[in-house]
């Protein structure tokens, strides 16, 4: 059960509210805003952040939705993970790229993880996002050969900020669901690709 209140005002009652019900795509606010709109400043400032890192972001669509859904998978933030998947699917990754993504027993070496021959089922800049991602978010630090990996599959630094601001936000966004039981998923682990 939720740990605090969700407050969903009705469309023309709050500013803030209806500002995230514009980011939504179906107009809709969801349990996560509800939780949010108890503190209708931090609300506010978490809409215009999570509008940057997910629609004014220039990274290709598969490497947001990678590192988010690495996120929740490190995190155990299965509303995030549902919430996510299906835009994952839409920006082209595939079932079995989802159950590598969902698998948290993958905690490859940095010095291997670059290795040309590995067969991984993801591309070059995909696999350097999700060590990128696992560095981030397991140990905060990032070692240089990991930074250098990713960097040197992106196209500038900007879109070497937009990643790294990427998982800071998302991994911000786990905490928040987990810790205050979000839609009653904080118990539940991710789903795992291709079961129900």
């Amino acid at each position: 059960m939720p740990r605090i209140s969700y407050v969903l005002p009705t469309r023309g009652e709050s500013a803030i509210a209806d500002m995230i019900r514009h980011r939504r795509k179906d107009g809709e606010l969801t349990e996560l805003d509800g939780v949010l709109l108890n503190a209708p400043n931090i609300a506010e400032g978490y809409n215009a952040l999570l509008k940057a890192v997910r629609t004014c972001n220039s990274l290709p669509d598969d490497i947001k939705e990678l590192m988010i859904l690495r996120v929740a998978a490190l995190n155990s933030a299965a509303y995030e993970w549902i919430q996510h998947e299906p835009l994952a699917q839409k920006a082209g990754l595939d079932a079995s790229q989802l159950a590598i993504i969902r698998d948290v027993s993958i905690v490859p070496a940095p010095a291997e993880a670059f290795n040309k021959e590995a067969k991984t089922g993801l591309s070059r800049l995909q696999f350097a996002a999700l060590i990128f991602t696992d560095h981030m978010t397991r140990l905060v630090k990032v070692p240089q050969n990991v930074f250098d990996a990713l960097r040197a599959e992106l196209e500038n630094e900007q879109q070497m900020l937009e990643a790294t601001a990427t998982v800071a936000a998302y991994n911000m966004v786990s905490r928040i669901l987990v810790a205050l039981d979000v839609d009653d998923k904080a118990e539940s682990d991710p789903p795992i690709p291709g079961y129900e």
